[in-house]
């Protein structure tokens, strides 16, 4: 984004020294096409780096989702209190895959310019169903083993 702001920025700042000197109605044409050219790849940039964002996560949410399903046949392996609470940490690190595929969603709806806002959250929300999955197949392991 802000290398958007500072190419626009040299853009204007060129038209303002192509109208301070006595250039061509060619030149001043040629300027602008540059101009429109520079704008539209920063356009084309941040729509690829938003598409290239949007599909990082899907694949991490991919590998996590094979990890989920294998946690859950685990789960459903042990017995008693183990597999109550084992459950529970379950059912919470769906919620919080459905909160962030639900983020995720939003992202995509998103314009080009402001989908950023959202962008750090679904990292945030990215690492943390990573940090609840990686804690429950440790407790998964961890009951299993004893």
């Amino acid at each position: 984004m802000k290398r958007i702001i500072i190419l626009i920025s040299a853009i204007l700042i060129a038209f303002v020294f192509m109208g301070c000197s006595e250039k061509s109605e060619k030149e001043m044409s040629q300027v602008k096409e540059e101009a429109q050219e520079v704008i539209k790849s920063a356009q084309k940039d941040l729509k690829n780096s938003k598409t290239g964002f949007v599909n990082n996560v899907e694949e991490q949410m991919t590998k996590l989702e094979s990890n989920m399903e294998e946690l859950k046949s685990k789960i459903n392996n042990e017995s008693g209190n183990a597999k109550s609470e084992l459950q529970k940490k379950w059912e919470d690190l769906k919620k919080e895959k459905k909160s962030l595929e639900n983020d995720l969603e939003e992202l995509r709806a998103r314009s080009k310019k402001n989908w950023q806002e959202l962008k750090d959250g679904v990292n945030d929300q990215l690492d943390s169903l990573k940090d609840s999955s990686s804690n429950l197949k440790k407790e998964v392991g961890g009951n299993s083993d004893s």
